[in-house]
């Protein structure tokens, strides 16, 4: 089912379970007390990620459990839409002759094309960047500071290209082709944005993450 603005309503998609089951998604839920998006929450979010066993994310787990049967709406979008969040499965076309890629993109979505969509994969940051983009850039963006169904990142690639405060989208503005989507597309909803921001769910092919984020501190560097 579809919400007013085009987009699929979804249910807090990490309630149930992302982490094995040994593991609560609770300890990475923000304390009531502690106001999204800032400067208090993202010392938090830092905090709480050191605790969390990085190999125990099972990531078809993350999605399936996300659908949930007994919700009346669906997280599983067919049309992603501009300044949503999406997390997916992905098989590039081109594998072959990249040098690494994630499998498990997590993207904020800037743009569609014919056959496909275009975003910012935030997997090929390190968390210390990541938080830089997302707190100090990113989250300023946004349509309103409600964090509900409506609420949006209002970027464009023009914006990213010509705003300092965002260099760091260099390394993660990717193409993404929908017919090599494999599954479902899951929308993230705006009141979780942070959450999934910090979860460790990258799965990087052919170069480990560490690799990957050194090229991309270089290549914001040149900017």
């Amino acid at each position: 089912m579809l919400g007013k603005h085009g987009d699929a309503i979804a249910s807090p998609f990490l309630r149930l379970s992302c982490i094995n089951n040994s593991m609560s998604i609770n300890k990475l839920r923000r304390p009531d007390d502690i106001r999204a998006g800032s400067e208090e929450s993202k010392k938090w979010f830092r905090k709480k990620l050191k605790t969390i066993n990085k190999s125990s994310v099972n990531r078809n787990k993350l999605l399936r459990d996300g659908l949930d049967p007994d919700y009346p709406y669906s997280h599983e979008t067919m049309t992603p839409f501009p300044g949503k969040m999406y997390m997916f499965f992905y098989d590039p076309k081109t594998k072959a002759t990249l040098e690494y890629y994630d499998r498990f993109p997590l993207v904020i979505l800037v743009d569609t094309f014919s056959g496909g969509f275009e975003g910012l994969n935030l997997h090929y940051l390190d968390v210390e960047t990541r938080q830089k983009f997302f707190y100090g850039g990113l989250l300023k963006t946004v349509s309103d500071k409600r964090f509900d169904e409506s609420t949006r990142f209002k970027i464009t690639y023009d914006r990213l290209k010509s705003a300092r405060s965002l260099k760091q989208f260099r390394p993660c503005f990717k193409k993404y082709l929908t017919g090599n989507v494999r599954g479902s597309i899951v929308n993230v909803p705006s009141e979780e944005w942070e959450m999934a921001v910090h979860l460790p769910t990258s799965d990087f092919a052919k170069k480990d993450k560490g690799y990957v984020h050194n090229e991309s501190r270089k290549m914001i560097g040149r900017f």
